[in-house]
């Protein structure tokens, strides 16, 4: 049995099982549904490149701040944060004739408003005082959910007394106190961080952002992905541990108190549901999905939670977003890694208005981020991301990514055409540097983090969300805590503080001292992982295992054959994956290529570049690996299950490159006479079948850059529009997600059923 059983693995999440980990030594259960931890701190990757989803930047991370603090601890010091530059955002109003560079320095930023705006002067002076006055509130705010019982009452005291324009409509304040239109468009153009147009949002909302950044903006070295994984070493060392692909199903009552969880296991090939229990049960993924989804809505617990659920209903939504997920050639001239927002409208933020230019291909605003000059990484890359409303695309609700259909793909492109011709006209240069395009909606969002309508910030910023009281980590239901933004603020900071406050609440009267004993001591120094405390396996979950190299070699001059024994037998099945340690807190999914057992054989690409590439190159026989195994299914669409007693008996195979690899963990127990492998290769420099070490069927090679003997020159695409579809036959497909897209369109066109993995 746990000590606690937290839900889901965003910051908050893993904030609270850290602390309680690190500070009570209570080993702590995290489930989290996605099958990377992390949240919306998760980062993912194509051809080596990879993009950070939900953190774009940070404020307030100087050594000694309390955030800096917290993450140090956490994380043991191995985070280290990379400051970006002096002028962190640059603001572009074509409209109002505005290109303005914001500094790292409050002082500095209010005598550059007033040389720009010489005649707000004083107003300028006073909103400066404003904004550190809302900024102290709502800390003091986070201070009454931390502190003892008996300090709490002078707290809200002192609230009371100092709510001032904390909670006055951020455009009401700005129309009250600015006369000039262009300077209230410059002060509020940012909006998106915290996600509620001005119109609605608290002035207090807006208050955080600016005073979070007073001392300029930072970036997680190496990127975000990592966080959760070093998180995970604290958890681990005390006997806790992060679970992947589980979804929680609903929250366990006992006489009000919540008791545990029970869990579907996504894990492996059939889902299977079991219970876990603790005393503290600790829900991450959100006030509305905690309460509406995860709670009894009738009964005892409907009754308990009925005027909560009430007031967030009568809240709404918050925004979501699409973003495009940039590779480049080469960065512009001008960019140096300062993030640029750009807004050609001149009147009030209105999310219908910018929602429906969006779609029609002609945004009017947009945020242009650089990861990889922010995170020190080699590849080239850019994110650029326009405020929806999530109802735009409710059409497509419940359908899988990748599987949305032509009308989906046509809007998308749309849509990141437009982002990118308006990126152009701030960051001239970059439409050119262009090579590879992916774009997120919030329909991305919410299949992998669960928010509903993709709303990422969760419960809106409003006056309204602060009066109702929403923003704790306190619940009607004895033993079930709130952590995340939605029990403080929005973002990476405001939901880690709220996870502070949530392990606060967990350990009682003494949490805070305790807590603030031992951010004190935090680390400063980055460390190696810590040795996991052994862990006896359950059925639930993928194993964890430390293998050894038993073989590595290179099969063609780009692609890394690596066999890794286990400590024990396991079990899998063909279309399932491994994730593998491939640097302290980096881990990459990778094709098991072999029948269970205690081997495990992996081929790697290493033309990606990236840490996994650099792994496989570098690794030699004896070397110690981590790995957690196994994970993923085939998936079929359209989106229902199939067995091969069920499915036809003709099965078709269709590779590009290490693609092979989980179809040779399905030839080596055994093939049948009728089984065809199409493989596709640039050269045949690069073909794997003949050094594959595993029978094969009928094989079909395609080679799309020099005309070989015995080959059919041209792509799979090709040669499947020349050859035609069997509809009779069910089509396994593995290689980049854009080749698989590409390849099943021409398959399910034909009327047959295609076969992919999860990752």
């Amino acid at each position: 049995m746990y000590d606690a059983i937290v839900i889901g693995s965003g910051i908050g999440a893993l904030t609270t099982a850290g602390l309680l980990a690190g500070v009570a030594g209570a080993r702590v259960l995290v489930l989290e549904k996605h099958s990377t931890p992390g949240g919306l701190t998760h980062s993912f990757r194509r051809m080596g490149a990879s993009w950070d989803v939900g953190l774009h930047y940070v404020g307030d991370m100087h050594p000694g701040s309390r955030p800096r603090q917290l993450f140090d601890y956490l994380t043991g010091g191995a985070l280290t944060w990379n400051r970006m530059p002096s002028g962190y955002d640059r603001f572009v109003l074509p409209g109002h004739g505005l290109t303005v560079t914001i500094p790292s320095s409050f002082k500095e930023y209010q005598h550059l408003l007033i040389s720009l705006f010489p005649h707000e002067k004083r107003a300028i002076r006073r909103y400066c005082r404003d904004v550190k006055r809302a900024y102290s509130w709502m800390s003091l705010r986070y201070m009454a959910d931390m502190v003892p019982p008996q300090a709490s009452p002078a707290i809200h005291l002192a609230l009371r007394l100092r709510t001032g324009c904390a909670l006055e409509r951020t455009e009401h304040y700005m129309e009250r106190r600015f006369r000039d239109p262009a300077l209230r468009a410059l002060l509020t153009t940012h909006w998106g961080d915290y996600g509620v147009e001005p119109t609605l949002s608290a002035f207090v909302a807006h208050a955080m952002i600016v005073g979070h950044y007073m001392d300029g903006a930072w970036f997680p070295r190496g990127g975000s992905g990592q966080i959760a994984r070093m998180i995970e070493e604290r958890i681990r060392a005390t006997g806790g541990e992060i679970r992947l692909c589980q979804d929680v199903d609903d929250i366990l009552i006992d006489n009000g108190r919540a008791v545990g969880v029970r869990i579907t296991d996504r894990s492996g090939p059939a889902p299977f549901s079991y219970e876990e229990r603790a005393p503290i049960v600790i829900s991450g993924v959100g006030a509305r999905e905690t309460y509406t989804r995860l709670l009894p809505t009738t009964g005892p617990v409907g009754a308990l939670t009925a005027r909560v659920r009430e007031q967030v209903a009568r809240l709404g939504h918050g925004g979501s977003a699409v973003t495009v997920y940039l590779t480049l050639d080469h960065y512009p001239a001008d960019v140096d890694g300062s993030n640029v927002w750009i807004n050609t409208d001149t009147g009030r933020a209105d999310p219908a208005r910018m929602t429906a230019d969006l779609l029609d291909g002609h945004p009017r605003s947009a945020f242009i981020s650089f990861p990889a000059i922010k995170s020190g990484e080699p590849h080239a890359t850019a994110e650029i991301i326009s405020f929806v409303t999530p109802e735009a695309f409710e059409r497509w609700s419940g359908t899988r990514p990748g599987r949305r259909g032509e009308d989906y793909e046509r809007l998308t492109s749309a849509m990141a055409r437009g982002l990118i011709d308006l990126a152009d006209t701030a960051i001239p240069g970059l439409k050119d540097a262009v090579r590879y395009v992916e774009v997120g909606t919030p329909l991305t969002v919410e299949h992998y983090t669960s928010h509903e309508g993709g709303c990422f910030y969760g419960l809106p910023l409003t006056p309204e969300r602060f009066h109702a009281n929403l923003g704790t980590p306190s619940t009607p239901i004895t033993n079930l805590i709130l952590t995340g933004q939605d029990a403080g603020m929005p973002g990476i900071v405001g939901a880690a503080m709220a996870g502070l406050s949530a392990a606060c609440k967990a350990l009682g009267p003494a949490g805070y001292p305790r807590i603030n004993r031992a951010l004190r001591t935090a680390p400063t120094g980055a460390r190696a992982p810590r040795t996991p405390t052994p862990q006896p396996r359950g059925d639930a979950g993928a194993g964890r295992y430390t293998a050894t190299v038993e073989h590595a070699s290179w099969i063609t001059p780009t692609t890394r054959d690596i066999t890794l024994e286990l400590p024990e037998c396991a079990t899998w099945e063909a279309g399932q994956y491994a994730l593998v340690r491939v640097a302290p807190f980096e881990w990459r999914p990778y094709s098991l290529a072999s029948a269970p057992g205690r081997n495990v054989r992996l081929l790697v690409d290493v033309r990606t570049k990236g840490m996994g590439a650099s792994w496989a190159s570098a690794t030699a026989p004896g070397d110690d690996v981590d790995l957690e195994l196994p994970y993923g299914h085939w998936l079929v669409t359209p989106d229902r299950g199939t067995t091969d007693a069920e499915a036809p008996h003709r099965r078709i195979f269709i590779a590009t490159g290490t693609g092979i690899a989980p179809f040779l963990a399905a030839f080596e127990p055994g093939r049948r006479d009728d089984d065809i492998l199409i493989v596709g290769y640039s050269r045949t420099e690069d073909d794997l079948t003949g050094r594959a070490g595993t029978p094969l069927p009928r094989l079909i090679r395609c080679v799309s850059r020099e005309a070989a003997p015995g080959t059919f020159h041209g792509r799979i695409t090709d040669y499947l529009n020349a050859e035609g579809i069997d509809p009779q036959a069910t089509y396994y497909v593995c290689g980049s997600a854009r080749i698989v897209r590409a390849i099943s369109r021409i398959i399910q066109a034909g009327g047959a059923r295609v076969s992919y993995e999860t990752f």
